[in-house]
């Protein structure tokens, strides 16, 4: 599926129809993870929602379903991609494989030891994760994986997202200044509270290494 453009017509991931006045900001499809590429999760973000629509899978790899979820743009924090490596997943896939192949060598468990091999084998192989992760107002986080080797696409759709968040629900670039904040830029009176807000900025995407680094010095020199 092609990216969403800002602004472009018609309709939600699932087919869902638009509401009168919704409009798509960003939005795009991907591979499920590296072992399940035939299967995708759609992501589309409007001016009023996040919708998602993913696979439920058997062992990570049959499709049995779909999830549809929709999430306010008001009730979301943050935006970001995170990469992990699940080291169970590489000792069951190797002890899997291990005695999938002692299995071939017992006719009548021939058959299952295939079974173990190759599930063993889809294990370790999917052991790299990729995930889009979004975190809601109340401090919880809603992942959504993806393949690994989609990464950069990943990491430059949550990017994308987070400025689109950051736009809708506050008003410009960064988001709006939390209650008892300064009036200068949204930076807190507080030089402890200023670093974590700037800090926040940065892990979400919204701010540069640079400008995480020029706003760094500006509150170490009001102490």
């Amino acid at each position: 599926m092609a990216g969403y453009r800002e602004g472009q017509s018609g309709f939600l991931p699932g087919g869902a129809p638009l509401a009168p006045g919704e409009t798509p900001l960003v939005g795009d499809s991907f591979k499920l993870s590296t072992i399940a590429f035939y299967l995708h999760t759609e992501l589309v973000l409007t001016n009023r929602r996040l919708t998602a629509v993913r696979p439920h899978t058997i062992l990570g790899l049959i499709p049995v379903g779909t999830d549809r979820q929709s999430f306010p743009i008001e009730n979301i924090a943050g935006v970001s991609s995170a990469t992990r490596f699940d080291i169970l997943g590489v000792i069951f896939g190797a002890v899997g494989a291990l005695v999938g192949i002692a299995a071939l060598a017992i006719p009548a468990a021939a058959w299952l030891g295939v079974i173990l091999i190759v599930i063993g084998l889809a294990s370790i192989i999917g052991a790299p994760k990729q995930a889009i992760e979004v975190m809601n107002s109340g401090g919880g986080k809603i992942r959504f994986p993806v393949s690994v080797l989609e990464r950069s696409r990943t990491v430059l759709f949550a990017n994308q997202m987070a400025e689109a968040v950051a736009r809708t629900t506050g008003g410009g670039r960064y988001p709006a200044p939390v209650a008892g904040s300064a009036p200068d830029g949204g930076m807190a009176a507080n030089p402890t509270e200023a670093m974590q807000h700037v800090r926040n900025l940065r892990e979400q995407g919204l701010i540069s290494d640079a400008e995480f680094a020029a706003k760094r010095s500006e509150i170490l020199s009001r102490l």
